[in-house]
């Protein structure tokens, strides 16, 4: 079963791995953190290295027993900007797409949400749940899955990098290594 939203957030900072992989060959992994009215979103990235045989190094079976970044760094997935003097050892490489959300922002954030199709209902939905609605067996976060959430956070890092939303955000968004993401008409930094 995949995670959701709820599950995100009853295990703060855990990464969870989807089954998708895209184009080109990136395993995604999302990890949420609710506190004190904050929302800290990770939407990790990893493309693998490949064997003399042409074999992917970094499988999902690799990935399960990569719980934070530092997993990562300790199975030989290293942060994308070391690409071109990767240590020995070295499988793949990850980067992420960091977004935190602030519960006095919530207007500006439906507003935007509304102007943007929808691209940060997952989000809203989290920061708008109180701690007994999370806890709830019956949650509604259980509608919104790993997939929903991976999908508006991609959604929503496309849409800063065309310069779709307006500055300044109503959240703060960083990358963290982003030799893999391949900006092409805006630079992160322009946006915090």
């Amino acid at each position: 079963m995949a995670a959701t939203v709820k599950t995100l957030l009853e295990n703060p900072g855990e990464l969870y791995w989807g089954t998708r992989v895209g184009d080109p060959e990136y395993h995604y992994g999302i990890a949420m953190d609710l506190r004190d009215g904050t929302l800290a979103v990770q939407l990790v990235y990893v493309l693998t290295d490949l064997d003399e045989d042409g074999e992917a190094l970094v499988t999902p079976d690799t990935l399960m027993s990569c719980f934070t970044v530092a997993d990562l760094e300790k199975t030989g997935i290293v942060l994308s900007d070391n690409m071109d003097d990767a240590p020995d050892g070295t499988i793949g490489w990850y980067c992420i797409e960091l977004s935190v959300f602030n519960q006095d922002e919530l207007a500006a954030l439906q507003e935007s949400n509304e102007e943007h199709d929808e691209c940060l209902d997952s989000v809203i939905q989290a920061l708008s749940a109180s701690p007994e609605e999370v806890q709830a067996e019956d949650s509604f976060l259980e509608e919104y899955s790993f997939f929903d959430l991976l999908d508006e956070l991609s959604d929503l890092s496309d849409k800063i990098d065309r310069g779709e939303l307006a500055r300044p955000l109503p959240f703060q968004f960083h990358l963290i290594g982003d030799a893999l993401l391949g900006w092409q008409f805006a630079d992160e930094k322009d946006f915090r």
